[in-house]
């Protein structure tokens, strides 16, 4: 871990934009990286190095780093409920690594967490979830909670699945994922208490209009019973 700390600490940062739609950078700093080494010179075990990332006021964050549980150099999409890696970037050595960020950096963050749209598949489109007008049934707000991602802007991960919406309070990991898997050609909830993820069969669905329905019945009580929960 010590050469690859030095090896991103000679990193040259300077091509990157300060800021992309929104999303403003965070390089880490030599002062970052020393005190990283002396953690693990001081016997910690140190799983990632943070090379740089782009958050948004809403949490976001698309961090490029090196992870030691797989030994390779990746990107991390961060949100606030959930965690997934893009798996195009990720590279075993830091200098082929370096390389597709300069070349795809910008377009990654902007298809992944700024244009959503822009990877869209033709499964999700031909569902009409694009088009779905689901303002009935996901309100902006609810239950305290606040809805940050909807059908329109879903967040593609893998194995098929497509965050579709995301409801969470701002200063909390609690809240609901409702997800659209293409490769099942369904709809379902998880829910988050405090980081802990759960299942909640409420909301499972096989088409739009099931959903709605399920949507109307079901997501204010969910979220209410979040609230309402004790320790």
């Amino acid at each position: 871990m010590e050469t690859i700390i030095e090896a991103c600490k000679a990193l040259d940062y300077s091509w990157l934009p300060q800021t992309v739609d929104g999303f403003t950078l965070v390089t880490s700093t030599e002062s970052d990286y020393t005190i990283l080494a002396n953690r693990i010179s001081a016997g910690e075990d140190v799983l990632k190095v943070p090379i740089f990332h782009y958050q948004n006021e809403l949490g976001w964050r698309w961090s490029a780093l090196y992870d030691k549980e797989v030994e390779d150099y990746t990107v991390h999409i961060e949100m606030p409920l959930f965690s997934f890696v893009d798996i195009s970037f990720v590279r075993a050595d830091l200098e082929s690594f370096w390389t597709g960020l300069q070349e795809r950096c910008v377009k990654g963050l902007t298809n992944m967490l700024i244009e959503p749209a822009n990877n869209f598949t033709f499964t999700y489109r031909r569902r009409g979830i694009p088009e779905w007008d689901f303002s009935q049934v996901m309100p902006e707000e609810l239950e305290g909670f606040v809805r940050d991602i909807d059908p329109a802007h879903a967040i593609r991960m893998i194995n098929g699945s497509f965050i579709i919406g995301e409801y969470h309070k701002m200063d909390e990991c609690t809240g609901l994922l409702l997800y659209y898997n293409e490769l099942r050609d369904e709809y379902f909830a998880e829910l988050r208490y405090k980081s802990y993820p759960e299942i909640d069969h409420h909301l499972d669905a096989k088409n739009l209009d099931d959903l709605a329905v399920l949507l109307r019945e079901h997501l204010g009580a969910i979220l209410k019973g979040l609230n309402e929960r004790i320790d």
